[in-house]
């Protein structure tokens, strides 16, 4: 057990955010027939009491290590109605859950209060954001506590709709498109000054945090995680035959703005997920820009190296493969 005596103020108050798992949320139902088939490890529910089971585990050790050193701590749900209230006198977040847990908490923290994510799940979690799990936990509290581990300031996005600010800030992507997944997403963007009619299946805007998942599975480019950028990717654009979008995919610098106006009955606005979403409709005006309140996050500044370097190394190939062909063919 490392000695955090000189830890003050980082551990003077730490909020732990934990998420509800599924089973817990079964659990709570009383879903009798789906708590059968999650014991018998059906189909789609194999991991789903082990999963719960490592949850469990995790929240014990983390708790576990702040008891033993002493620290005024309080566990809290991710949606507890006072979450707010609660962040604002927080010194240090220690979210316990996965990478939805995280975002959540990050939409509610506007000050410098640093956030720590614990992957209690790895069996079902990815974890992007968690530097660690319940074995490595006190090893990295540790470092945190002692200063050894800085935080790294994220870049989020601020959104305002109509010229009213959207309260929820932008950690890893918004996503505007029709509130159906099978319509045609509508809007005109601007982008320094020039406007562009699209059609296609929705608009994608990320933070650099955000740009080694949907982003780069939608063909954008990976940012360093500690970038002062945000990219943006147009989703299966509908053109017209020899019909070239200017502005399919773009990097903004902060201080840029991108506008974007709905031509859509049903619009939505989609942050950083599912779960927070925004009516867009015909007419509406979504500005998007860098907010002034990064997230001070633990997390890994070069962990979005291995994905730049790859993407280099992919077009290096690629340009290989075009000579050596160009060649065959000469």
């Amino acid at each position: 057990m490392a000695n955090l005596s000189n830890a003050k103020p980082l551990l003077q108050r730490v909020l732990v955010i934990v998420k509800e798992t599924y089973f817990e949320l079964v659990q709570a139902a009383n879903d009798r027939h789906q708590l059968d088939e999650i014991a018998k490890k059906a189909p789609g529910l194999e991991s789903v009491a082990e999963s719960h089971a490592q949850h469990v585990a995790t929240l014990k050790q983390v708790t576990g290590e702040l008891t033993a050193l002493g620290v005024d701590f309080e566990v809290v749900n991710r949606r507890h109605p006072e979450l707010q209230t609660k962040l604002a006198v927080a010194s240090l977040v220690i979210t316990v859950g996965g990478d939805g847990t995280f975002l959540t908490a990050s939409h509610d923290i506007t000050d410098q209060t640093p956030v720590l994510g614990v992957n209690s799940a790895p069996i079902t979690s990815f974890g992007h954001f968690c530097v660690c799990d319940r074995h490595s936990f006190s090893a990295t509290l540790a470092k945190v506590a002692s200063g050894e581990f800085k935080p790294v300031k994220l870049l989020r996005l601020a959104l305002s709709i109509d010229g009213k600010a959207v309260s929820e800030l932008v950690l890893n992507e918004v996503l505007i498109a029709h509130e159906q997944p099978a319509g045609t997403s509508r809007y005109h963007i601007t982008v320094a000054g020039q406007t562009e009619v699209h059609k296609c299946s929705g608009l994608l805007v990320s933070t650099p945090s955000g740009s080694t998942g949907f982003l780069r599975s939608e063909g954008g480019p990976v940012l360093a995680i500690d970038a002062q950028q945000f990219a943006y990717v147009e989703r299966a654009p509908f053109l017209r035959l020899g019909e070239v979008h200017e502005f399919s995919r773009g990097i903004a610098a902060r201080g840029q703005k991108l506008q974007i106006v709905s031509q859509m009955q049903g619009g939505r606005i989609y942050i950083d997920g599912d779960h927070t979403q925004h009516d867009f409709p015909r007419g509406a005006v979504l500005t998007i820009e860098a907010a002034q309140a990064d997230l001070n996050a633990f997390v890994d500044r070069g962990c979005h190296q291995p994905y730049i370097d790859l993407e280099e190394a992919t077009k290096l190939a690629g340009t290989g493969f075009k000579a050596w062909l160009k060649g065959l063919f000469n």
